[in-house]
């Protein structure tokens, strides 16, 4: 499957995030270029997880670092967020 783009608004602000589906149900998360972590389903069936980005081997990808002067937001996988970013992942598969 290709890449693809989705929305968050985690606080009120919105979010772009590039989404590289992986082998596996697996999700790279991509931020401004950079790798933010990876969410997939737990073993439960029900619950979306994540890794961060420092957890993985980035494979081609910087890994994402919060700069205050850069613009960009600080993002944290926190549940919320992976959630948020697994509820959407889920909605585009569906109108795929």
């Amino acid at each position: 499957m290709d890449p693809f783009n989705i929305i968050i608004r985690p606080g009120g602000s919105q979010v772009d995030l590039n989404i590289h589906p992986q082998e596996g149900g697996n999700y790279k998360i991509i931020y401004h270029g950079a790798l933010l972590g990876e969410i997939f389903i737990g073993s439960n069936g029900e619950n979306w997880e994540a890794v961060t980005a420092d957890e993985l081997q980035p494979r081609g990808f910087p890994v994402y670092e919060y700069d205050e002067s850069s613009g960009h937001q600080n993002l944290l996988l926190d549940q919320d967020v992976i959630d948020y970013i697994g509820r959407e992942i889920a909605r585009t598969q569906n109108q795929l």
